[in-house]
This record gives C-alpha cells, sequence and structure tokens, in this order.
C-alpha cells in the first residue's frame, strides 16, 4: 500500500514538473532523442547481422568455419541431406 502512494506521489510530481518546466523537458528530449536514435539503430543493425548470417558469408569467403578453423562446405552443399 505504501508502494502505492510513493508511487501516486511520484507521478503528480512528474506531471508537475513536466508542466512547469515544459522546455527544459523538450530541450533534454531534443539532447537524448538522436543518441537513442543512434544507439537503436547500432543494435537493430547487430541484430540483422546475426540474424542474417552475415559473419557466416563472410568467413566462408576465407574458405575456413571461423569457431573451428575446418574448411566450410560450398554452397550448393548446404542444400542436400547428409550421407549416412
Amino acid at each position: 500500500m505504501l508502494n502505492i502512494v510513493f508511487g501516486l506521489i511520484a507521478i503528480c510530481l512528474g506531471i508537475w514538473g513536466v508542466a512547469n518546466y515544459w522546455w527544459y523537458v523538450v530541450d533534454f528530449l531534443s539532447a537524448v532523442l538522436p543518441l537513442m536514435l543512434i544507439g537503436g539503430g547500432f543494435v537493430a543493425v547487430l541484430a540483422g547481422m546475426k540474424n542474417s548470417g552475415l559473419k557466416m558469408k563472410i568467413k566462408e569467403e576465407n574458405g575456413t568455419h571461423p569457431k573451428t578453423k575446418t574448411p566450410v562446405a560450398a554452397a550448393d552443399d548446404l542444400d542436400e541431406e547428409p550421407e549416412v
């Protein structure tokens, strides 16, 4: 119950602060928003590289698997089922 009361007080003080110091909030957001967009863009690019297998394709050009250093199969062999 005490957490709810303090939470409501914090919300009220936050609304009051935003209302009274609106231009400070706008200045803060105008400074932080581009930095957040840059950081989010880097995260999105890295996640896309991880999901697309781009690193593996780059390493395939060298002819070895990046972790085991064993030769990588050609791209045509990947669709076939392994021989038993």
